[in-house]
């Protein structure tokens, strides 16, 4: 049997709270409800699970009338397991969950909690509610499990999900080929495609998908991850891809920024090129213009426009030097460096762009 509770945790404020009680029973599953108001509790094991919104720091506790302080808990999820220590037991067992274990429980499709006399669920919606970041927003994302059989290119792969195939396209990233001419024209085709093969060819992977979850192509557009790791990530980190924001899929999109940045800094990848610029044009997001100025603002970077301004306008499509506009998911939108960048169709035509056919 399991009730729920609501109660306060005095840690730091302002804190989100999520309150599990939990009472004897032969299969025991976590439920868990955000906190509003006081309630008194008697008897039972709580659990709660909480966030400190100020710092990010997420803790567990555990609490009741004859709960033992553990010197530590295990927790394990898609077979991870971590030890943790207990932090304090002055108002019930309180156990600080570093970042890196936190991360790896909401990116989880399973999680368990291990004490020497039980073992406690903890389901990804009631872990979501309390740890998840703003970005991250409070409802868990959809998340599939499959396995490789085909890298594509330097985003793309297709992955076997069990009853079905499907084509995916990584989210918030854009790879091209590396330029290394000193290596002959048969060294232009494939690098990338070749980097992204060696973190994902045949592997097992779990795709978290965003609000977005399809492209006009009809391609699962998707956040993959290799174990603990996120492939789209990790590609930027290398250098061996660029942002590219398109709404409303923007949930790791800071992080994507601060990678690129890194990249570019140590000159990796994309960026050892020295005529390559090592900071972004902006990383901000642009407003609407103002009444009487010129519509669109500059490229963030080579290839990618700002979030508020994802509409590419290129003044070299033609050799007669029209403005050419391509919209997010056309078929040249990758392939185009933006030279102004827009927030609405209406804003490119105003500067004078027209669509592009394609």
């Amino acid at each position: 049997m399991i009730r729920i509770r609501r109660l306060p945790l005095a840690l730091a404020a302002p804190l989100v709270f999520v309150v599990v009680q939990f009472l004897p029973t032969p299969a025991l599953v976590a439920s868990a409800q955000p906190l509003v108001g006081q309630e008194t509790i008697s008897g039972g094991l709580r659990v709660v699970l909480v966030s400190d919104l100020k710092t990010g720091q997420r803790y567990i506790q555990l609490a009741g009338r004859s709960t033992p302080a553990y010197p530590t808990i295990d927790v394990m999820c898609d077979g991870k397991r971590w030890t943790v220590p207990l932090t304090r037991s002055d108002d019930g067992s309180v156990y600080e969950i570093s970042r890196t274990i936190a991360e790896g429980m909401l990116a989880a499709i399973a999680c368990r909690m291990f004490l020497p006399d039980q073992e406690i669920a903890l389901v990804r919606q009631q872990l979501w509610a309390a740890w998840a970041s703003p970005v991250q927003g409070s409802g868990a994302p959809h998340v599939l499990v499959g396995q490789v059989i085909e890298v594509i290119d330097g985003n793309t792969i297709r992955v076997n999900l069990g009853d079905r195939a499907e084509t995916v396209r990584y989210i918030g990233i854009n790879t091209k080929e590396i330029n290394q001419p000193t290596k002959g024209p048969e060294a232009s085709g494939g690098e990338t495609a070749e980097t992204n093969r060696q973190l994902v060819a045949r592997q097992q992977i779990r795709l978290e998908l965003d609000a977005q979850e399809r492209d006009r192509e009809g391609r699962l557009l998707a956040y993959v991850y290799v174990a603990d790791k996120m492939v789209n990530a990790e590609l930027v980190r290398r250098g061996s891809a660029e942002i590219m924001t398109v709404q409303p899929n923007v949930r790791y999109r800071d992080l994507f920024v601060t990678l690129e940045q890194e990249a570019r800094d140590d000159r990796r990848g994309l960026w050892a090129d020295p005529s390559e610029p090592t900071t972004p044009t902006s990383v901000a997001q642009a407003g609407p213009p103002d009444a009487g100025e010129r519509p669109g603002v500059p490229p963030e970077s080579a290839w990618t426009c700002p979030v508020s301004q994802p509409i590419k306008g290129n003044l070299s499509t033609y050799s007669s030097g029209r403005c050419i506009f391509h919209v997010p998911d056309s078929e040249l939108y990758g392939a185009t460096k933006p030279e102004r960048c827009y927030a609405s169709v209406d804003d490119a035509r105003r500067d004078g762009c027209q669509a592009a056919r394609r």
